[in-house]
């Protein structure tokens, strides 16, 4: 028996990446998985792995008539929602002073307000459900390195997330709902092998400061996801794990 048999899980930005690795868990632990992302392709590719366990369904989270049409086609495709897994993100690194406006505001209104809005529409389907949401934050909304990786907005937009988990967890608990999060820390990803083509320096050295001693896969950030959002966490809301191979630790 898998750790997610019959449960329905959204995740979002699973195209690549950790939402991909975690589609690819949740499969195969027995949830029935749609994903999403901008991009057909990739999703397609991601759903081929396992045709019988996961769809998908093309949505710009920005985009309110996308956010709206992705969870009908999961309560159409299988009628129920028990798992939400906010995975998808935007980032563009470069000094605060340096970004354009349009990327500051894209940053934080991907990153915090879109995420908000996708789960303050699937809050009426969670609580039929008593499920739970997975927000994935980022160990950045937390730690600010030395030398700076020009994170700035992104990683405020990512400690607002995690400040609507606690919050969130506080007023659905009544309804049996669990609000969490897990913060990866440096994590192989499209978005950072772009980052170190141009910083690898700076990437080496909060490798050089993790306790383990090397990047994390996104395998490694999977497997928290999963454990988040079974029953095996069924006493744990309004958490932030770190799933960061013990970077900046600290009290």
């Amino acid at each position: 028996m898998g750790m997610l048999d019959g449960k329905v899980a959204f995740i979002t930005g699973a195209g690549t990446g950790i939402g991909k690795g975690t589609a690819a868990l949740f499969a195969e632990e027995g949830a029935t998985v749609v994903i999403s992302g901008r991009r057909e392709e990739p999703l397609q590719q991601v759903a081929a792995l396992y045709p019988d366990k996961i769809s998908y369904v093309q949505m710009d989270l920005a985009s309110s008539l996308d956010r709206a049409r992705a969870l009908d086609t999961v309560i159409e495709r299988h009628g129920r929602l028990d798992i939400l897994i906010n995975n998808a993100a935007v980032v563009h690194v470069g000094a605060f002073a340096d970004l354009a406006e349009q990327q500051i505001s894209e940053l934080i209104n991907t990153n915090l307000l879109s995420t908000a809005l996708l789960i303050h529409r699937a809050i009426p389907l969670l609580k039929a459900s008593k499920g739970n949401i997975v927000n994935i934050s980022s160990a950045s909304a937390r730690h600010v390195p030395v030398p700076n990786l020009q994170l700035s907005p992104y990683a405020a937009a990512k400690a607002g997330l995690n400040q609507l988990t606690r919050e969130l967890a506080v007023e659905m608990g009544p309804h049996g709902v669990r609000v969490n999060a897990v913060a990866p820390g440096f994590t192989r990803s499209e978005a950072l092998e772009h980052h170190a083509e141009t910083n690898l320096q700076a990437i080496e050295s909060q490798i050089a400061v993790t306790a383990l001693g090397r990047m994390g896969e996104p395998v490694d950030i999977a497997k928290a996801i999963l454990f988040m959002a079974s029953d095996q966490a069924g006493w744990v809301t309004a958490q932030i794990l770190d799933a960061s191979g013990g970077y900046f630790i600290s009290s």
